[in-house]
């Protein structure tokens, strides 16, 4: 990792412990006068832009507890996976990209209530799947997971699943089980059963993309399938996927944002 993404990744820790711990004032120097939020395009809440903006919106929530779970910097982007607390807990990713001048100028917010039962819930986030031993470089990695979303879910090639996915594979959404042989059977049947409905391909569209290590954060918008609820509701998502010196996929993590499930409340959205 080169200084520049150091700092961006740094930057956007501090940014979390303001957060957490209710010193917005420290906020300041770390964002953009021009700083834009940004909300899945379904949703109503409607932020305002600038730094000052920002600012009193978190003044006004004041402390928002958040436990960044993972985090890559990728160009002018960084990706974090982050489990943030309250009545209800809340599963998010937000994307900050960083201008020239090294200020968060703009963010992304992807956000999921979760259950309360607390294995479920350390489940979303834990970590298991073996890392990779030799990581590929950010743009192959990326490149790598574009033709999955394309190859093999886009065009239901369930033939594909063994080429992209390893048998170990870990999925972390404890409402689609089954790891490697349900990916294999969601492509097989439900994907493919979208395509022949509708004459295909299964929508997926790549957003941004971002790689660091093994990781792969991808910022999507699809419509649900396969997971046996919220059938053809469009959802805005990030995956985060852990991918192996062989290119395959042996670890997951998502945050589903989903039109038919509203949050809790606003509050971390900002």
């Amino acid at each position: 990792m080169d200084a520049q993404s150091a700092e961006r990744k740094a930057a956007v820790a501090s940014f979390y412990d303001a957060v957490s711990s209710g010193h917005i004032d420290a906020i300041g120097g770390l964002i953009a006068s021009s700083y834009v939020p940004h909300v899945a395009v379904f949703r109503e809440a409607q932020l305002n832009p600038g730094g000052e903006a920002l600012v009193e919106r978190l003044q006004r929530q004041r402390r928002i507890g958040s436990e960044v779970k993972r985090m890559i910097a990728d160009g002018d982007l960084v990706f974090a996976h982050v489990k943030y607390a309250g009545k209800v807990p809340v599963a998010g990713v937000d994307i900050f990209r960083f201008d020239a001048a090294g200020k968060i100028a703009e963010h992304w917010n992807i956000r999921q209530p979760l259950p309360q039962d607390s294995a479920r819930l350390e489940e979303r986030f834990a970590t298991l799947g073996r890392a990779a031993m030799r990581p590929w470089e950010p743009e192959r990695l990326k490149n790598r997971v574009r033709q999955m979303l394309s190859e093999l879910w886009g065009k239901g090639n369930a033939a594909l699943v063994p080429d992209f996915y390893d048998e170990s594979y870990v999925q972390h959404n404890l409402d689609m089980p089954g790891g490697f042989r349900r990916i294999q059977e969601i492509v097989a049947n439900e994907i493919q059963r979208y395509i022949s409905v509708t004459g295909g391909p299964f929508p997926v569209n790549v957003h941004r993309i971002g790689a660091e290590g093994d990781l792969v954060f991808v910022h999507i918008s699809i419509f649900m399938a396969g997971i046996n609820r919220n059938e053809g509701v469009r959802s805005t998502n990030v995956d985060i996927f852990r991918v192996d010196e062989n290119g395959r996929m042996v670890e997951h993590w998502d945050v589903l944002e989903m039109a038919s499930e509203p949050l809790p409340d606003e509050s971390t959205l900002f």
